[in-house]
């Protein structure tokens, strides 16, 4: 798991600082796939996942780096959620940059909690899978982007993921 990490980092490393970031990868097409990944592995959970778009966003980047990005945001507001997840796409302020936000209704987490988990191997709680490095990923990734990204209380009760990342 370490070696395919670090992997992925060092390739998404090596097109940031050369700035040879060329690719384009369509936010709808993405979204709607990871939407329906998850409500195959989470089916026996009835979650309810809302998916809201701004039509024609593009991410300036590698589909599989947005894919690791969301994909990792997605599948912990749908471990943490109690019926519901949403995620939305939109042109963010600002020149050139798309804001995805990822929230849940669930238990949420304290300002503290939120500083922590995005700490490489950090878990909050061991009960329920994970490794801990997912959001660490998307911090990472996010930066290299030269991109943001951030938790906070959600306005559904549980945690709001925020990421930033340039558009095409």
């Amino acid at each position: 798991m370490r070696n395919q990490i670090t992997h992925h980092l060092d390739r998404a490393r090596v097109a940031a600082r050369s700035g040879a970031i060329g690719d384009i990868t369509d936010v709808d097409g993405v979204l709607k796939g990871l939407k329906r990944a998850l409500d195959r592995i989470y089916e026996n959970k009835a979650l309810q996942l809302t998916v809201d778009l701004s039509p024609g966003l593009k991410f300036q980047g590698e589909k599989q780096d947005f894919e690791e990005m969301v994909g990792n945001l997605l599948d912990n507001a749908c471990k943490w959620a109690k019926s519901h997840v949403w995620v939305s796409a939109a042109r963010a302020d600002g020149a050139g940059k798309f804001e995805v936000l990822v929230d849940d209704d669930g238990p949420g987490l304290t300002e503290a909690e939120r500083a922590k988990a995005v700490k490489r191997g950090q878990r909050l709680d061991e009960t329920k899978p994970g490794s801990g490095l997912g959001l660490s990923i998307v911090a990472d990734l996010a930066h290299l982007y030269k991109g943001r990204f951030e938790l906070e209380p959600s306005p559904q009760g549980g945690v709001r993921a925020r990421l930033e990342l340039p558009a095409a």
